[in-house]
């Protein structure tokens, strides 16, 4: 039985049926109504969304009504680059699901070679886009974008999956666009309802990362077009080109779609659908993530307060962290490495006996992928040291000088070169030196 996926445009968007229920991407009526190339942009985008879909639905096969996306083959690879990754923190087998996944057949229509219509707005006020989640990278990539004169229009993309995250979000998209005047879309996408775990009642598992950037660029095309924008800016930081060994041995990343190798093609990518007019960028590459939370918390608070960065609070009855996962131990840790005031954005202390298992450093039991290259440990390693020269408090922070501080103060001088310095990266030159002279002078007391 071939499996069939419908995809339609609507007036406001796109809409796929699959057995039976609808998935819808929403837009801004208008704006939508105004894209030219909304069928490349279906084409293109469906294919990438939905390739772990037979994974999912336990299917072996799937036809689609639309015509072979132009990067189906590399969309392919990246689901392979990042399924190691993806697999890791359910300690899920990659290697028999590479072998299900090349085995899948994707059925394709016949159709014309559609023309990319290259005719752009006259609207040039936003010369970028930002895709805004309002955890880390993404707000100090607002705030240095602002610095230096790109004026970006941010997006923010309910996925509807996490309904306490994306309401709470969509409340601060508000004060900040009230706040800093800033142009703010809400594009709506429950086709990732379509992937979630959830949706099928299987173990949970992270196949939505594999294209969440690839994606978030795909879907931002019609505003980059409305506003003729030389941009699209992502928030893709070092950490991401850091590897690690997975629990069968497989070379993975954090997330590959997040990589600078990937960047590349992404890039390639939305040069080719824009007519070479809009460019993919990372401004925040070249920096670490303890450097991230230090330069985004002192040169700009008033951004930084927006910071909304734990991803467990369907599961919790807090409103903004839930103060009981790695995600907010380790931010909360780099807070405390620069004195910044942990209880005013609603983080707790988190260095108590029942947090340990939250940190890489002590080889904590509930650390995920994103925890698991040496970086992160040597990056914790050295939060500590300058927590406790920050005069922190908490059972964690006696265990730190107890059992690792010898270590750290040995190691101190090769850490902060380390991890306060800028990386290569390859940031557009016309804006490379404004960027990176905001980096030196926030690292000048930190080398």
């Amino acid at each position: 039985m071939m499996n069939f996926l419908k995809t339609k445009q609507t007036q406001k968007g796109i809409k796929i049926k699959f057995k039976n229920k609808n998935y819808e991407l929403k837009y801004p009526q208008q704006l939508w109504k105004s894209y030219p190339n909304k069928e490349i942009l279906v084409n293109n985008y469906i294919p990438l969304v939905t390739l772990s879909l037979p994974l999912m639905a336990d299917i072996k096969s799937i036809k689609y009504n639309l015509p072979k996306s132009i990067f189906q083959q590399k969309y392919k690879e990246l689901f392979l680059k990042d399924l190691p990754s993806s697999t890791q923190d359910n300690k899920q087998d990659a290697i028999k699901l590479t072998k299900q996944f090349k085995k899948i057949k994707y059925t394709f229509q016949k159709h014309k070679r559609l023309k990319l219509k290259t005719k752009n707005s006259k609207n040039t006020n936003y010369k970028a886009i930002l895709p805004l989640s309002f955890g880390k990278d993404s707000l100090l990539t607002l705030a240095v974008s602002r610095e230096i004169g790109l004026n970006p229009a941010t997006i923010y993309i309910n996925d509807t999956i996490s309904p306490k995250e994306n309401k709470q979000k969509l409340k601060f998209g508000k004060k900040l666009n009230k706040e800093f005047r800033q142009k703010h879309y809400i594009i709506q996408n429950n086709i990732e309802k379509l992937i979630d775990f959830d949706t099928w009642n299987k173990p949970e598992t992270n196949f939505n990362y594999t294209h969440m950037i690839t994606g978030f660029c795909l879907i931002a095309l019609p505003i980059a077009h409305r506003h003729n924008s030389e941009y699209i800016i992502i928030g893709n930081e070092q950490d991401m080109d850091f590897s690690f060994k997975t629990w069968q041995g497989l070379e993975a990343w954090p997330a590959y779609d997040q990589t600078s190798v990937w960047q590349q093609e992404l890039n390639k990518m939305i040069k080719q659908l824009t007519n070479k007019r809009t460019e993919v960028i990372s401004i925040i590459r070249p920096l670490t993530n303890i450097a991230i939370i230090k330069i985004l918390h002192k040169r700009y608070p008033e951004i930084a307060k927006y910071q909304f960065s734990c991803d467990c609070l369907n599961t919790s009855y807090n409103r903004r962290w839930c103060n009981e996962c790695n995600k907010c131990a380790k931010l909360s840790l780099f807070m405390k490495a620069f004195g910044i005031n942990t209880k005013k954005l609603g983080l707790k202390n988190l260095f108590s006996k029942k947090h340990k298992h939250f940190y890489s450093l002590f080889k904590g039991r509930e650390v995920d992928r994103y925890e698991q290259n040496i970086e992160s440990r040597e990056q914790q390693l050295l939060a500590f040291l300058l927590a406790t020269r920050q005069k922190a408090k908490g059972y964690l922070i006696n265990y730190f000088k107890k059992h690792y501080l010898k270590e750290a103060l040995t190691k101190e001088n090769e850490l902060r070169k380390k991890y306060f310095r800028i990386w290569p990266s390859n940031i557009p030159k016309e804006i490379k030196s404004d960027v990176l002279s905001i980096y030196r002078e926030e690292f000048r007391d930190l080398q």
